[in-house]
């Protein structure tokens, strides 16, 4: 079995509509607990996700027409990343992502 690639959204993005596994950044997924011996640990979630890819803010606004995936109020990037389920997580709400296939393919 091989390790999973891990990308810096700093780095690259996935093609639009790939599935993923995203590390959500902000601080109410995760959380700290003293373990034996005082040590700190921090317990990351992470986010099965398709990432799709938006309008920049000057775009949005040319043909004056919004989409969760633009770039535009609390989404500060042009892009968003859709969960399997109801939710999205804004553009900058990711740090990292890995690719993932289906493994019954």
């Amino acid at each position: 079995m091989t390790a999973m690639e891990w990308v810096s959204v700093e780095d690259a993005l996935p093609e639009n509509g790939q599935a993923v596994i995203v590390r959500y950044a902000r601080d109410n997924w995760h959380s700290e607990h003293i373990v034996a011996g005082g040590e700190t640990r921090k317990h990351w979630r992470w986010q099965a996700a398709m990432f799709v890819r938006g309008r920049t803010a000057a775009e949005a606004k040319a043909v004056n027409r919004y989409r969760s995936e633009d770039e535009h109020g609390n989404n500060l990037r042009p892009y968003c990343w859709r969960e399997f389920g109801p939710g999205t997580l804004f553009g900058q709400d990711v740090t990292h992502w890995a690719a993932i296939s289906d493994p019954c393919e």
